[in-house]
């Protein structure tokens, strides 16, 4: 399970590679499928600790899948503001040509 620090870490150190742009997006996007995933988990885990009962769990499960949702948002955005950066890029250099 990846912490908030980790992703956080991950998604700076993607955008400020070396490499294209292309690239980084699909790394991006590979680490937003993680979190998606390990959101889905903590859903399910979510649903049996429902079933026990179990107010406390319940809660901080739910407090993890709302910071990995809100992670995957802000990684799915780098990776839209990164895709973006390139179109904007390929309109200027249309517009001098």
């Amino acid at each position: 399970m990846l912490t908030e620090h980790e992703v956080r870490q991950y998604t700076a150190q993607i955008a400020l590679s070396a490499a294209t742009r292309s690239r980084k997006v699909r790394s991006l996007l590979k680490l937003a499928r993680t979190l998606k995933s390990q959101a889905r988990a903590l859903l399910h885990a979510r649903a049996l600790s429902a079933q026990d009962e179990d107010c406390n769990t319940a809660s901080h499960l739910d407090r993890m899948v709302r910071s990995l949702r809100m992670q995957y948002e802000e990684v799915r955005l780098a990776a839209d503001r990164i895709r973006c950066e390139t179109q904007s890029e390929a309109a200027r250099e249309v517009a001098l040509v």
